[in-house]
Formats: structure tokens, sequence, C-alpha cells
């Protein structure tokens, strides 16, 4: 049921995204504003900084969500389970889950990166709108 609430239209998450956006750009010109960089150039590398920051979340859950992962999950996994048995699944010891299990496990704990990228394309076009009030102020 749970999987069934990601799937519907509207569920990216982009308020979080464009909140966690906000605090990377605030934390970042706070830092360059007391290097005396100056409040517009602190506001633009602000924003591009959450900008590549939210894309880059954005486009490694879009890999992940295709499954390049998920060999090297598995055999993490899979080691980790092997030399901390206290990790197993099940009560007889073994997790008897194999790769193609694993893929159908993971496939239904995908979520979408369109809050990621949506937020990250505003930060970048905002960033690029700070750039050209510096280039030209």
């Amino acid at each position: 049921m749970r999987g069934d609430k990601k799937r519907l239209p509207g569920r990216s998450g982009l308020p979080a995204c464009l909140a966690a956006g906000a605090a990377i750009a605030a934390a970042v010109c706070a830092l360059n504003v007391g290097r005396d960089y100056g409040w517009i150039r602190s506001v633009c590398d602000g924003l591009f900084v959450a900008s590549v920051m939210l894309l880059g979340a954005g486009v490694i859950r879009a890999v992940s969500n295709r499954g390049a992962f998920d060999v090297a999950g598995y055999g993490l996994r899979t080691v980790l389970e092997m030399a901390l048995p206290f990790l197993r699944r099940t009560d007889d010891g073994h997790s008897g889950e194999d790769i193609h299990q694993y893929r159908e496990r993971r496939e239904a704990q995908h979520k979408s990166p369109a809050g990621l990228l949506l937020a990250g394309g505003i930060y970048f076009i905002l960033s690029l709108a700070a750039l050209v009030v510096y280039e030209v102020f």
C-alpha cells in the first residue's frame, strides 16, 4: 500500500527539496558573506551550490532507479551478512534472497527523482539570474 502512494501524481517531494536547497543556499551564502565576497556574489554562489547538489542527487536517484547499483548493493549486503551474522534477516541464519528477489524488493522501494531534479533546475535558473544581476551591477 505504501508503494502505491509514491506513484500518485504530486508526490515528488518538491517542497522538501526546495527547503533543503534553501538551507544549503543560506549556509553557503552565510559562509561567503563572512569572507567579504559581497551580498550578490554570495547569493549567486549559494544558489549554484544548492542547484548542483540537488541535481546531482536527482541524477543519482534516477540512475539508481534504473538498477545501476543493484549488483553492487546486493554483493555488499551479502558480504556484510557473511562477515556479521547478526545482520541476517531470518531466524535460520540465511537471508534466502537471490539477486532477482533483491531487485524486485528494491524496485518496490524506488522513489521519484522528479522533486530533486525540478528543485535543482529552479535553483539553477535562480543562480543564473543572480549571476546576471552580479555581472550587470
